[in-house]
């Protein structure tokens, strides 16, 4: 986290013990853990005033700070920055994952359906309000959401999240010119209400003409798109055929209206996405050599490491997915949960939509350590959602909130070669608290 930010010393002892706002409005918390992505504080301590953090680092760097401030003990947690959700389907979230995963198109045909019952029940903004309070239980205040409709971007703007709605497009050949309208739409209104700002999501390339990339990509919003999820992408970009040529067929497009690329999905879209920014999420079957073109491209990837296991991806002919050789290559990723549909399992995770269970995926599948999934669970999301990624640090500034997180959920594992600790994720059954905000 770099240097602390000292405290003038204001006299007396901080020993007021009281949980509560003190007098002056400050309080004092004390870490187990205190971390952020730009490192960890073992122990730690940070001093809030009305929402701000006035200093953050090792308790003997904040200094006396006088009898009148709160004093809140969270020695045995680890106390972290708020997390961002930079892929998300809100308006799923009235939809339970299948017990068991049969093939992902009979599982995408079932998704399409209760979109089209939703709309026609009214259910769109209940789904929407669910989903917020998930989020929040998760400890997920900002989102990238995914928004199947009009109505669903205008509920999430009544959710009092931040971050990105995107509003969805798809289309082909004579269903082009649709597409076309919502982004001119799109385009045209000032801005978004709430802390959320529009944005576009193309949603993929079997779904989405060219057309349609280059009119989001020059609408001057963010552009987010699904991109290699799945075998069968890979098959109808590269040849047109396979399980999407089927569906495409099933939907009533004319197969001379729909011409595949001919070219790997990552070949054929990144080029239409707008350079420098843009957000491609899955890449679940990117290749070797696409880590050159993704790091020039400077798009940032959001990788669902829950929801890629659910639907069967990757697949076993297939290498693991790319995540930390992409970190590697400077290639942003970050964490997403996708939507309620592919996220099995009871209790307190049925309750709650949070990056954090992708971070403990990731820990209990890969040993990924704190310092490699907190920035892709805050800073790259946020940057990804065009926040200021201070929003999601521990740097001082007003803050939407902080988390505070049970050692007892956390591993304390062998010290790495620089003699630190490898800090791993255990099984979270309990929701991360909010220590202030939220």
């Amino acid at each position: 986290m770099g240097d602390a930010h000292s405290i003038p010393p204001a006299g007396g002892s901080d020993s007021n013990a009281s949980g509560s706002m003190a007098p002056s409005g400050r309080q004092l918390v004390h870490a187990g853990v205190l971390a952020d992505a730009n490192g960890a504080h073992v122990p730690g301590a940070l001093l809030l005033e009305g929402g701000r953090i006035i200093a953050a680092g090792d308790p003997s760097s904040i200094g006396p700070v006088g009898d009148d401030v709160a004093l809140l003990d969270h020695r045995e947690h680890l106390v972290c920055p708020p997390f961002v959700n930079a892929h998300v389907h809100l308006d799923l979230s009235d939809l339970e994952a299948p017990a068991e995963m049969g093939s992902f198109q009979a599982w995408l045909w079932g998704v399409l359906r209760h979109r089209k019952a939703q709309e026609e029940a009214g259910a769109v903004e209940r789904a929407v309000e669910i989903g917020a309070k998930a989020s929040l239980a998760g400890g997920c205040p900002f989102v990238a959401d995914i928004c199947g409709s009009d109505r669903a971007l205008e509920a999430l703007y009544r959710t009092g999240l931040g971050g990105l709605g995107c509003l969805e497009v798809i289309g082909h050949g004579d269903r082009t010119a649709s597409g076309l309208e919502r982004i001119r739409d799109l385009a045209a209104r000032d801005c978004g209400a709430g802390r959320i700002m529009p944005g576009i999501s193309p949603h993929a390339p079997y779904s989405t003409g060219a057309e349609l990339y280059d009119a989001a990509s020059a609408s001057g919003r963010q552009v987010v798109t699904h991109l290699a999820e799945s075998r069968a992408e890979v098959e109808w970009c590269l040849r047109g055929a396979g399980a999407f040529a089927a569906m495409l067929e099933q939907s009533g497009y004319d197969p001379d209206q729909v011409t595949p690329p001919g070219r790997h999905p990552i070949d054929s879209v990144l080029p239409l996405m707008p350079g420098g920014r843009g957000v491609v999420v899955h890449l679940n079957y990117a290749e070797p050599r696409h880590l050159e073109l993704l790091a020039d491209h400077g798009v940032t990837v959001v990788y669902c490491p829950r929801a890629s296991r659910y639907l069967g991806h990757p697949d076993e002919s297939a290498p693991p997915h790319a995540w930390r050789a992409m970190l590697e290559h400077g290639i942003p990723v970050a964490l997403g949960t996708d939507g309620r549909p592919c996220l099995p399992g009871p209790g307190v995770r049925g309750r709650r939509l949070s990056v954090l269970d992708d971070a403990l995926a990731l820990c209990a599948l890969e040993g990924a350590r704190l310092e490699e999934w907190l920035p892709m669970a805050t800073v790259h999301g946020a940057r990804a959602l065009g926040l200021d990624p201070d929003e999601v640090t521990l740097a001082p500034g007003p803050k939407s909130g902080l988390l505070s997180i049970p050692l007892s959920d956390i591993e304390a594992g062998l010290p790495d070669p620089e003699g630190g600790v490898v800090w791993l994720l255990r099984d979270l059954d309990r929701a991360p608290a909010w220590v202030s905000g939220a």
